[in-house]
């Protein structure tokens, strides 16, 4: 079923990325797995999108799909994805790295299994550069130690010559912005980028990817499991649960006047820093769905508290809240509010709305 949206009036300034019914089905020995169920949404020039849910949401899937990177067997991709004009879906290879790089990048979630261990990180960051924009060794090698400079990494010229198990895991992440970055895409697909790294380093790459964003003046779709992550410096946020959107909009509407009790769900599952030391930390009950035996019913059905019999029997879709841009589906949305909160990297407190983007 199809997730519709009316999205005319979201994005004024035009948009850059436009994905409708969007379905990625494997094919497995147990059989036909939607991992993404006919998702549709609309990203504006130097947006920032934030994509979250818990793990098996599909979040990744739908980011790899967006970028053309499923495999070309026992998978299925339907509906659309077009950016800036490219149409995504059903593309042929050549197609594809016409854009890759110059259109669209990611970066992948952990990059000691992206990067080529036994390769220098300078050949591997300007070999897109020598393919992609035709620039000779001496070029690509200068552009290189320009985007090293860029994203943090100390001694730059020394590094060049370093292999990925020479570095540590924030500068193989920084490595791999750089690799994303070289060919300047206007469209920035961040999936789980501090994934094993500490507070610390998590914060100053999500710092840095702030600040590229801004320089370079990239839209970004940011994909995380953690909502801390994403209030402070997203725009507007998905909310993914069993393949499909059950929420989105700005993120401020999203924190403060989320619908979806799935939302709020992940709002009380995070670290609190008010809450006094060893605070035990609330979960989710239940277990995230099999793909392969939804029912014609919610997916959240089975976990949620507010659940009636009709949850367990029709599907709801995305409905407009009467806030321009922010859906939900939900048979029994939330009322009452919970008491403010205002996130910050990795923890939520309960101060004043002024933190939350959007």
């Amino acid at each position: 079923m199809s997730q519709e949206i009316n999205s005319t009036n979201q994005n004024p300034a035009g948009d850059l990325l436009v994905v409708e019914n969007l379905t990625t089905t494997f094919q497995t020995a147990r059989g036909a797995l939607p991992a993404v169920g006919g998702v549709s949404f609309r990203l504006g020039a130097n947006e920032i999108l934030g994509v979250v849910g818990e793990s098996g949401s599909g979040k990744t899937v739908l980011s790899r799909t967006i970028m053309g990177l499923q495999p070309r067997t026992n998978v299925e991709v339907g509906g659309s994805v077009l950016l800036d004009g490219h149409q995504i879906v059903g593309a042929t290879d050549e197609d594809l790295r016409d854009i890759w790089g110059t259109k669209v990048a990611m970066i992948f979630q952990d990059p000691m299994t992206s990067l080529n261990p036994v390769t220098k990180i300078g050949k591997q960051i300007g070999e897109s550069l020598q393919v992609r924009l035709g620039m000779n060794k001496a070029e690509a090698k200068a552009r290189v130690i320009e985007l090293l400079t860029l994203v943090g990494i100390p001694s730059p010229e020394e590094r060049y010559d370093a292999y990925p198990t020479q570095l540590s895991g924030g500068m193989r992440q920084r490595v791999m912005i750089a690799i994303a970055l070289a060919c300047n895409p206007t469209l920035l697909l961040a999936d789980e980028p501090t994934t094993g790294l500490d507070v610390t380093i998590q914060a100053q790459i999500l710092n840095l990817l702030d600040e590229l964003q801004l320089k370079m003046k990239m839209s970004v779709i940011l994909v995380t499991h953690d909502l801390g992550v994403v209030a402070t410096r997203t725009d507007r946020i998905i909310v993914m649960y069993a393949g499909r959107i059950v929420e989105m909009g700005t993120t401020k509407e999203v924190f403060r006047n989320h619908k979806m009790p799935y939302t709020r769900a992940l709002l009380e599952s995070t670290p609190r820093v008010s809450n006094p030391s060893h605070t035990r930390l609330q979960t989710i009950p239940g277990r995230p769905p099999n793909l392969l035996k939804l029912t014609e019913g919610c997916a959240f059905a089975p976990r949620c508290s507010r659940a009636t019999e009709k949850c367990s029997q029709e599907r709801p879709t995305l409905e407009p809240t009467g806030v321009d841009g922010h859906y939900f589906a939900c048979w029994n949305p939330l009322e009452d509010q919970a008491a403010p909160v205002s996130i910050q990297t990795g923890t939520i407190k309960e101060i004043g709305e002024d933190n939350v983007r959007g």
